[in-house]
């Protein structure tokens, strides 16, 4: 999905660290896909709904778009 906004935001150096260790380590096909799924996750607690796995969150990590 072609992102509609963009936000700027401050990261301590140990969660790029680690964002880009899922990145590379192919969990996430881009920085955008691990916080655009986080997100969804926050909001599902939020709502009090049960949190599924992240591979039910969004198409298959690295192989496709969310």
């Amino acid at each position: 999905m072609p992102a509609k906004h963009s936000r700027h935001i401050a990261l301590t150096e140990t969660l790029v660290a680690w964002i880009d260790s899922q990145v590379a380590n192919g969990e996430y096909a881009s920085t955008s896909d691990l916080i655009r799924t986080a997100i969804r996750v926050l909001r599902v607690q939020e709502e009090g709904r049960p949190v599924q796995p992240a591979s039910a969150m969004s198409a298959p990590h690295g192989k496709g778009q969310a």
